[in-house]
């Protein structure tokens, strides 16, 4: 591991957990609401709410928008680590 890329692994680390918990909770309410024949007055995972405690979507909201756009966000940006990772895609380190 070289010293210019500790900081890939480290994100390597941050973003690849993130988007696992996003794709773990996805894929867990499919499941249950395929089992609920999709009735959405249930709730189910981890509150999108903000900081105040304002809930910030429905919970079909979340299982149609919110859950899909944070899987698909943080894979993106797990692709790109990854790319930098391996060579393909090249970080500038010393521009200016």
């Amino acid at each position: 591991m070289s010293e210019d890329r500790i900081q890939l692994w480290i994100g390597l680390c941050f973003v690849g957990s993130f988007c696992a918990y996003c794709w773990y909770w996805y894929i867990r309410s499919i499941i249950f609401y395929y089992k609920n024949g999709f009735d959405y007055s249930v709730d189910f995972g981890p509150s999108m709410s903000s900081d105040d405690g304002d809930e910030l979507s429905t919970p079909r909201q979340k299982f149609l928008l919110g859950w899909p756009f944070s899987v698909i966000v943080t894979s993106v940006l797990l692709v790109f680590v990854v790319l930098a990772l391996i060579g393909v895609l090249k970080p500038c380190v010393d521009c200016g």
